[in-house]
């Protein structure tokens, strides 16, 4: 996949990915939480399916809210439904009102989280029982190579908020969902120049999700790698996951189930 100098290219690919998925929720909701801004990119196909719902988005990032908020005000759409977005800057792990929404909608914001199992509570708190959730995040695979290449140079890196999808999944049915489904995807990008590729890794977050000894030293070599082209394609494992809100009950109390009374049997 060549990547021209577009900083939303990926979260546009995405977000297009999940609207896909949407093909087989019967239920249309009325309340959608967005909770990462990508440019408006997540309202404007949820808005074009969903004409009639309401939509609040949420990040703690002040000029991703401003791109999404100036995408919106020249998009067609949004001047034909004459609808705005209330727009919250706040952390992921913020709590957010309770049961506010039937639909909560997160691309490519987990990767803010230091804590992921913390979010999906409060996603779950946020959600009305049986609410749906869709998400999309970066898996552990993406960057190896990258990775592998500034290792070979004496700087090794952690990935703590990359997940296998099967662990993601373990967190969603843990922490207030049920019916977790998750898959995953590669994306190979190739980069002309070093700058374009910062510019991907800011908006993505996915270099500042990286933990490295020497973060300057880290930069500089892969500078270095693009200045002498021997950087291979970058590769990202992309998962996608949606999964339905539990039933959550006040502390100490439990669902009591009756069942219809069976006829005495006769004596043989």
């Amino acid at each position: 996949m060549n990547h021209p100098s577009d900083r939303w290219q990926i979260h546009r690919h995405l977000a297009r990915q999940t609207d896909e998925r949407l093909a087989i929720v019967t239920r249309t909701p009325q309340q959608i939480l967005l909770i990462g801004a990508d440019a408006g990119e997540s309202h404007r196909l949820l808005a074009a399916r969903y004409p009639k719902a309401v939509f609040s988005e949420y990040d703690p990032r002040a000029d991703f809210l401003q791109d999404a908020a100036a995408g919106r005000k020249s998009g067609l759409l949004a001047k034909l439904a004459g609808k705005t977005v209330v727009q919250h800057r706040q952390t992921l792990e913020t709590p957010l009102p309770e049961a506010c929404c039937d639909m909560l909608w997160a691309n490519l914001s987990l990767i803010m989280a230091e804590e992921p199992t913390r979010v999906f509570d409060n996603w779950a708190h946020a959600l009305k029982t049986d609410g749906l959730l869709f998400f999309t995040h970066f898996g552990i695979d993406s960057l190896q190579d990258l990775r592998r290449l500034l290792a070979q140079q004496g700087i090794p890196s952690e990935a703590p908020r990359l997940f296998d999808m099967h662990d993601l999944g373990d967190m969603l049915f843990h922490h207030g969902f049920y019916d977790p489904v998750m898959d995953t995807a590669k994306l190979e990008l190739n980069y002309r120049s070093a700058e374009t590729f910062w510019q991907d890794m800011d908006t993505l977050g996915l270099w500042a999700s990286l933990r490295f000894h020497d973060e300057a030293a880290a930069r500089k070599a892969v500078d270095t790698l693009f200045a002498q082209q021997r950087l291979p394609g970058i590769v990202l494992e992309t998962v996608f996951g949606h999964a339905v809100k539990k039933r959550q009950l006040p502390a100490g109390e439990s669902p009591i189930q009756f069942f219809p009374k069976r006829p005495n049997q006769a004596d043989s």
